[in-house]
């Protein structure tokens, strides 16, 4: 089988009258019209820098980049920046335990306090290890705040999450737990696995590593800052128009249960 080439490509896209930027990277023929559609992302949607990169029946036939990865300095985006890729990496957590079912060292319809006893604490003895992936536990924020020194200190924050109370009956409902969950899955991991590390170590010894994947759970210190993009935070309109008037109203509440989840935890009152 004789694969086709890559066709090379540096477009330069211009948004207004002063602005423009330079998508480069390669497209396979036959997938052009995901060029443009990425080059609309700058003209239609003020989409800032990104990257696209895709595969069809295990060949890379996508591999674009282009715009700006900080928005003060006006940088450009590199083959190589980095981006944080916020909950997607809850799929790459589940491979982790899908890992350690795998293995035999849990079962998911087995209590979490089976593996973690004082997770019991506040009602949460019968909470199933399937119940708290599925976002279903009720613990969708911490009653501390969460900070460096917290994340950083793995047994202390143990004790907190241990100590946490449901805020509703596990099972009966089902929330976002956009913060907290990796917090829980990286301790239930320590628990199980022999080795007692936590979800970032394990992801990249067991995935990252041996597949050669330039990805991290907590980004290590030898990542240069050069290679990272920054996060423009929309303005008023921009939230109107992509979220809604509700949602974009319930985020400009700090004590609404959206932001606790996103925030992690609650602010006192």
């Amino acid at each position: 089988m004789i694969a086709k080439d890559m066709s090379e490509s540096k477009v330069i896209v211009r948004t207004t009258a002063r602005d423009r930027f330079t998508i480069e990277g390669n497209v396979r023929p036959g997938f052009e019209a995901v060029r443009e559609a990425f080059a609309e992302n700058f003209v239609r949607r003020r989409e800032l820098g990104g990257a696209c990169c895709g595969f069809n029946r295990g060949e890379k036939v996508v591999d674009l980049w282009g715009g700006i990865r900080n928005k003060q300095t006006g940088e450009p985006w590199e083959k190589d920046t980095m981006v944080i890729v916020y909950s997607a990496t809850k799929g790459l957590a589940a491979m982790t335990l899908a890992i350690a079912h795998s293995r035999g060292w849990l079962d998911y319809e087995e209590r979490v306090s089976a593996y973690w006893p004082e997770f019991a604490q506040q009602g949460k003895g019968q909470i199933t290890v399937r119940q708290l992936l599925a976002h279903q536990a009720g613990l969708f924020e911490l009653n501390e705040p969460i900070d460096r020194g917290l994340l950083v200190d793995l047994d202390r924050l143990a004790v907190v999450l241990a100590r946490q109370k449901p805020a509703w009956e596990p099972g009966t409902r089902q929330a976002y737990h956009a913060i907290s969950l990796g917090f829980y899955e990286s301790e239930l991991l320590r628990r199980v696995d022999p080795q007692h590390r936590s979800l970032g170590q394990f992801f990249q010894d067991e995935i990252a590593t041996p597949l050669g994947l330039d990805i991290y759970i907590r980004l290590p210190e030898t990542i240069s800052n050069s290679r990272l993009a920054t996060i423009a935070r929309p303005s008023l309109v921009e939230m109107l128009r992509g979220f809604g008037l509700r949602f974009t109203l319930e985020a400009m509440n700090r004590r609404s249960k959206i932001v606790r989840a996103l925030r992690g935890f609650r602010v006192p009152a």
